[in-house]
């Protein structure tokens, strides 16, 4: 019997993915548990495996489409049969089980309206270079794809529909730069990953939350830790000492460790953090799994080997998978404040700022002291200001006086 080769959930974080390449032709031989298609996700490329023995028989979903999650991107056939036992080309809306057909679109000129004003149209890079050549007015084309994309299918129903055809007489053309183009950058692979990740999150009603928290305790404790950790070939770094006390404060705070789907606020049992960080191609989260039952010794060990998988392209889907609050950390950048992107579906992300010697009163007293800079961003549809400020409170809190770790180092 044929099997079906269905885009899997990495993550509850994962809606959709990008069909990368496909690995095998149609009537390649297949073995169960060979890698069949590359996918592209919202946090990791990672390839879809074939579950049954035979041939390819047929791939539905072709490269640089992207679909969601439960698409049947093709079929895997087995000895002896042909592709004739196939069923039709089908997309799976939610359930692997409930394949509905997929019925070309032709749009009346009423229904390829513009955007409503204040949203965001999303165009895929392919549907937005096909509909240059194709002259398209991609302000006048209603995305069918997911999250309300523009795509090539939709772009070639407006062409040949009254839309493409129609004169607008008050539209000037756009004016064509005569600056020379030095290089050109496409929004694909991971970069086109993360903008359209970016374009969801900038949709979330969030706020930002900043604060100042005196770090003075906190780096006198990070330097008696270079000669205890000198042993494990370790040097402690702020950004340590922050995980810990985020994830101390996430376990205490329930609220703030949860995930938003749909109209739910899912209240999570275990505290993963995911840490944002830097590479070439862009930006990847990694995660820290059980972060509030490590020690520090243990987050630091943790967060180093992530960091060196990220940079070897060496890091696995569970490692990239299931945060359920994130850190992102420009102090090094002498950022102080700024406004993070939330990593949906969580509620909260935590922008660490830098750290600086200022004046500062203590005991009617000017002294030098050490100052951070927190920035918490949270999505206001799951919680709002008061709990959130009492959380940034609590992490400051656990920063400025940092004995708690110390049987935790």
């Amino acid at each position: 019997m044929s099997a079906p080769i269905i885009l899997p959930q990495w993550g509850m974080g994962m809606n959709d993915g990008e069909v990368v390449k496909w690995l095998k032709r149609v009537g390649d031989p297949v073995a169960r548990g060979d890698l069949l298609v590359e996918i592209e996700s919202a946090k990791v490329n990672a390839e879809v495996e074939a579950t049954a023995n035979g041939t390819l028989g047929r791939i539905d979903i072709e490269e640089g489409r992207i679909v969601d999650v439960g698409t049947i991107l093709g079929y895997v056939l087995e000895a002896g049969e042909s592709e004739s036992v196939l069923p039709g080309a089908a997309i799976v809306g939610g359930s692997a089980s409930t394949p509905a057909p997929v019925i070309p679109v032709k749009r009346p000129a009423a229904a390829a309206s513009a955007a409503p004003s204040g949203s965001k149209q999303i165009v895929t890079p392919r549907a937005r270079r096909l509909a240059s050549e194709m002259g398209v007015d991609l302000s006048a084309v209603v995305g069918s794809g997911p999250s309300g994309r523009v795509t090539e299918d939709d772009v070639r129903a407006a062409a040949s529909g009254p839309v493409a055809t129609a004169a607008a007489p008050t539209a000037a053309p756009l004016p064509v730069s005569t600056i020379p183009v030095k290089q050109v950058v496409r929004l694909s692979g991971l970069r086109g990953t993360i903008a359209r990740r970016m374009t969801e999150s900038a949709a979330i009603p969030s706020v930002t939350l900043s604060t100042s928290v005196d770090l003075t305790s906190s780096i006198s404790f990070q330097r008696e830790l270079v000669g205890d950790w000198r042993q494990h070939k370790l040097r402690p770094q702020y950004q340590d000492l922050v995980i810990a006390a985020v994830a101390r404060a996430l376990k205490e705070t329930p609220v703030a460790n949860a995930h938003l789907i749909g109209d739910e606020v899912r209240i999570l049992d275990e505290v993963h953090v995911g840490i944002a960080m830097a590479i070439p191609e862009g930006l990847l989260v990694p995660v820290i799994k059980n972060a509030d039952k490590k020690s520090l010794l243990e987050i630091a060990q943790d967060v180093r080997e992530l960091a060196r998988k990220a940079k070897a392209n060496e890091l696995s889907i569970g490692e990239m998978t299931n945060s359920t609050f994130s850190i992102t950390n420009l102090s090094s950048y002498d950022i102080e404040i700024f406004n993070p992107l939330l990593n949906p579906p969580e509620i909260g992300i935590l922008g660490v700022g830098r750290v600086e010697e200022r004046p500062a009163v203590v005991g009617g007293e000017v002294v030098v002291r050490s100052i951070g800079h927190l920035n918490l961003a949270f999505d206001h549809r799951a919680w709002d200001g008061a709990p959130a400020s009492e959380f940034l409170r609590l992490i400051a809190k656990y920063l400025a006086d940092p004995g708690w770790m110390k049987a935790r180092a």
